[in-house]
């Protein structure tokens, strides 16, 4: 099994960042200053529904670079490990 570990804390970086970006943009657009009540009714509950899915993805990014940035270092502590456990041991002249 090839796993990619720069992939995977890159992967863990890109959602940073992306959480970081959705986390700083407004939150949507408020209906004031529209002159249909229909249509600043509609506006008003599309801004609501995406605050709410926007929440939610934020969560999920959040899980899921969590998840991959301990997947990433998990994988290097082992491999570090394997390594150190495979390297040859110079025992010559220890009493």
């Amino acid at each position: 099994m090839n796993i990619d570990l720069e992939a995977l804390a890159a992967l863990a970086r890109d959602l940073q960042t992306l959480h970081t970006d959705l986390s700083s943009g407004s939150a949507g657009a408020a209906g004031d200053g529209i002159g249909s009540p229909r249509l600043q009714q509609a506006v008003t509950a599309f801004a609501d529904d995406w605050a709410i899915a926007r929440g939610r993805m934020l969560e999920s990014i959040a899980a899921v670079g969590a998840m991959s940035e301990g997947a990433a270092k998990t994988f290097t502590q082992a491999e570090d490990e394997l390594a150190a456990a495979l390297a040859p041991t110079d025992t010559a002249g220890v009493a």
